[in-house]
């Protein structure tokens, strides 16, 4: 019986030399994934083009090992283009309220209330390649300490560059553009 050794084996049914010395493109996270996806973010030596962080709640992350700030920092750091879709915060989420204002405050952010989202995508984009982070978790402390999630990195690598190139438009673009999607806070790109 032949072993499947890669995604690409398992969607195309072929199996070449070339593939298997492929590096994946795609690595399921079964343990934290949202703290995965930052941290890959914050360690990163090549300055980071663009982050797209889609989450119906958003937390300042006090309690976890990367914190909001940290993320703010590195934002700041590499002047980052930051496009954020959340839920409008609501008094009884004091927490979200916080997270909210501390990336409103950050002049390479873009801020935007969508009522109707659920997604949960995270991207990070280098002037040449990067990666994206789907799945369960929302970007809060409980997503990183408390919660069983699961989420699916996709690199923009070999056949990932098409779907990353796809997750991209759909956070940067159609996203943002949705009539239910309201601009509360527009970048400041300082020069």
């Amino acid at each position: 019986m032949e072993h499947i050794n890669s995604i690409s084996e398992a969607t195309t049914g072929t199996a070449s030399a070339d593939r298997l010395k492929e590096v994946p493109f795609v690595e399921v996270v079964l343990q934290k994934p949202v703290e995965r996806f930052l941290r890959m973010v914050i360690l990163s030596q090549r300055p980071v083009e663009e982050l797209v962080l889609v989450s119906p709640i958003i937390g300042p992350l006090f309690g976890a090992s990367v914190s909001l700030e940290r993320v703010l920092d590195k934002i700041n750091e590499d002047r980052t283009r930051t496009y954020v879709i959340t839920n409008e915060p609501a008094p009884e989420y004091p927490s979200h309220q916080q997270a909210v204002s501390m990336l409103a405050k950050a002049d390479f952010t873009e801020v935007r209330f969508n009522p109707s989202l659920h997604a949960k995508l995270y991207i990070c984009r280098f002037r040449e390649g990067g990666f994206a982070l789907l799945g369960s978790g929302n970007l809060t402390e409980t997503s990183i300490r408390r919660r069983i999630e699961i989420g699916m990195i996709v690199f923009a690598r070999g056949q990932g560059v098409g779907v990353f190139n796809e997750l991209l438009q759909w956070g940067t673009v159609r996203l943002r553009s949705l009539r239910e999607s309201k601009l509360v806070k527009p970048m400041r790109l300082r020069r």
